[in-house]
C-alpha cells in the first residue's frame, strides 16, 4: 500500500480519511502481532545495532508504527511531515474532538481554502445578495419651484413647428410648489403595491432588476393613486412645464440647443428602452429637475379641453422612441384615463 501523502493534498483530505486510516493502523498492528506470535524466538531476537524487524515490516506496509512501549508513538516518516497520525487516530474515535476537521452533523468538509470557506456549516458557495436599491430610487426627493411668472406654450423658434394639441405661447403666474426631481421608479411604486394602495402595472414591471428605471404601463388613475398614497398629487400642466423650462421658457429643459444623447434618452440614441432615472444630468432643467425630456412621457392632472364626458388627460414630455422635436418642453398629447403604455410614466407634485 503506498504511503499516505502528508503534503498539502493530504492535509485537505485528512478529515475525510480519518476513519480509513484508523482501520488501516488497526489492521497493520494486528498483522504484526500475528506475525510475532508465529515467528520462532531466534527470528524475533534482534542483535544490538541491527534493524528492528517490526519497523521493517511496518515500513513494508508504508506505515511507521512504534510498538515498543505501547504508547502509540510513531516513528519519523520519510517525508519529514510533522503529522504522526496520532491526531487522526484520536479523530477517528471522536470526529468532533478539538482540532478534528470533520463534522458528522453537517457532513461538510471544513477545509481552509478548498472551497473558499473554512466554516463547515457553509460548505456550498453562498449566492450573493442582490444589491439594495439606492435610497433616491426608493424614496425620491422633491425640488421647490418658486412662485412667479413663466412663458408657457409653443414657440416655433429654430424651425420647430407647434403640434396641433399644443397651446399658443402665453405668460402664466403660478404660486410656489414642489415637484419630484425624477420620475417615479419601479422600486418606489412597488412599495405602494406592498402597502395595498396601488395595483400592479400591466407589464414590464421588474422592480428587483430595474429598481431605478421609471415605472411604466400605469394608467392615469394608477398614477394618481400612487401620488395620493405619498400625500402628493399629479402636477398640473402649467406646473410641469414651468419645472421643465424655467421662467425664460426655453425650447428644452437645458435651453434652445439641439438635443444630444448627453441631454436625454430619445430615438437618436438607439437605446429603444428606458434608462435609470437621473441618467442625464446634462439635460436638467433650470431648477435641477431631471428627465423632463426623453426616457418616458408623463401623466399630468389636466383634462382635455372641450370634452365634458369621458375627457382624456394630458401627457407631457417625450420618450425614448421619440424624435428630437418631440422632446420640447411644450410637447403635449392626450390619453384616456384607462390607457397604459410602455412609454408612459409619471412624477408627483405638492
Amino acid at each position: 500500500m503506498p504511503e499516505l501523502d502528508h503534503g498539502a493534498h493530504g492535509t485537505r483530505r485528512r478529515g475525510l480519511f480519518a476513519q480509513l486510516r484508523a482501520n488501516t493502523f488497526a489492521l497493520a498492528a494486528a498483522a504484526l502481532a500475528l506475525t510475532a506470535c508465529q515467528a520462532q524466538p531466534d527470528k524475533t531476537s534482534v542483535a544490538p545495532g541491527s534493524e528492528d524487524p517490526t519497523a521493517s515490516r511496518g515500513s513494508s506496509l508504508g506505515l511507521h508504527v512504534g510498538l515498543e512501549g505501547g504508547d502509540g508513538e510513531a516513528a519519523e516518516g520519510e517525508g519529514g511531515d510533522e503529522d504522526d497520525g496520532t491526531q487522526d487516530l484520536a479523530c477517528a474515535e471522536d470526529p468532533e474532538a478539538p482540532g478534528c476537521p470533520w463534522d458528522r452533523n453537517t457532513t461538510n468538509y471544513a477545509d481552509e481554502g478548498v472551497w473558499g470557506n473554512s466554516d463547515p456549516h457553509t460548505f456550498a458557495p453562498q449566492e450573493a445578495e442582490p444589491e439594495a436599491c439606492p435610497d433616491f430610487a426608493v424614496y425620491g426627493d422633491m425640488i421647490q419651484i418658486p412662485e412667479g411668472e413663466f412663458v408657457m406654450g409653443c414657440d416655433s423658434r429654430n424651425s420647430y413647428e407647434c403640434g396641433k394639441a399644443e397651446r399658443e405661447k402665453v405668460v402664466v403666474d403660478l404660486p410656489s410648489f414642489a415637484i419630484d426631481r425624477m420620475e417615479v421608479t419601479q422600486a418606489a411604486y412597488e412599495r405602494c403595491i406592498e402597502g395595498g394602495a396601488c395595483t400592479a402595472p400591466s407589464g414590464h414591471f421588474k422592480p428587483r432588476e430595474n429598481c431605478t428605471h421609471p415605472v411604466v404601463n400605469v394608467t392615469w388613475k394608477q398614477a394618481g393613486q400612487y401620488c395620493a398614497w405619498m400625500d402628493k398629487r399629479l402636477p398640473t400642466e402649467a406646473e410641469w412645464e414651468k419645472a421643465a423650462r424655467g421662467e425664460a421658457g426655453g425650447l428644452f429643459p437645458w435651453g434652445d440647443t439641439t438635443p444630444t444623447c448627453e441631454h436625454a434618452n430619445y430615438e437618436g440614441c438607439g437605446l429603444r428602452t428606458t434608462q435609470p432615472v437621473g441618467s442625464y444630468p446634462e439635460g436638467a432643467s433650470p431648477y435641477g429637475v431631471l428627465d423632463m425630456a426623453g426616457n418616458v412621457r408623463e401623466w399630468v392632472f389636466d383634462r382635455e379641453e372641450g370634452r365634458a364626458r369621458q375627457p382624456k388627460r394630458a401627457i407631457r414630455g417625450g420618450m425614448f422612441s421619440d424624435r428630437d422635436i418631440n422632446l420640447r418642453a411644450a410637447r403635449r398629447t392626450w390619453g384616456d384615463v384607462s390607457v397604459s403604455d410602455y412609454g408612459i410614466g409619471f412624477r408627483c407634485a405638492q
